[in-house]
């Protein structure tokens, strides 16, 4: 019954990562009109076992690194994904010459976002196709469970 567990516990993970995924995707296309905002990109790793999503976050935060190594070789090489990191893209937006804006430099441009809207499409929808291929696991899971049940039920 652990190897059921352990689906579904790889499974949740990796579902709130491709909700997370999501988010970030949404926020930039949100912003894609917004003056000198910068996209921001989700890095995906694996989650190891035995050790807490925050104690992996602080490991990052601190550069330490996290020994993926020991992951995939333990007899329980991980459970799910996480987001390790978030890369904000630091090139520049277009500049727009609009001198009326609010935000115009001393010659009269505004710097737009630097947000690629198709490329955010693209993210988005491998995060849907991510989540939804998750979802199909989480159901299988429960298929074959209840299908062991109804073997016990009828002897």
């Amino acid at each position: 019954m652990g190897g059921m567990f352990e689906i579904l516990d790889t499974a949740s993970n990796s579902l709130k990562t491709e909700r997370e995924a999501m988010g970030y995707a949404a926020e930039n296309v949100a912003n894609m009109y917004t003056p000198g905002y910068k996209a921001k990109t989700p890095i995906l790793m694996a989650k190891g076992r035995g050790q807490s999503f925050s104690e992996m976050v602080e490991h990052l935060a601190e550069g330490r690194e996290i020994p993926l190594n020991a992951m995939l070789l333990s007899k329980n090489p991980g459970s799910g994904s996480m987001i390790g990191s978030v890369a904000v893209d630091t090139a520049e937006g277009t500049q727009l010459y609009l001198p009326n804006h609010p935000l115009a430099n001393a010659q009269g441009y505004v710097e737009s976002s630097n947000v690629n809207g198709p490329a955010e499409s693209v993210k988005m929808l491998r995060a849907v196709t991510s989540y939804k291929a998750i979802l199909s696991i989480v159901e299988m899971t429960k298929a074959s469970s209840k299908e062991a049940l109804n073997m016990t039920k009828n002897g």
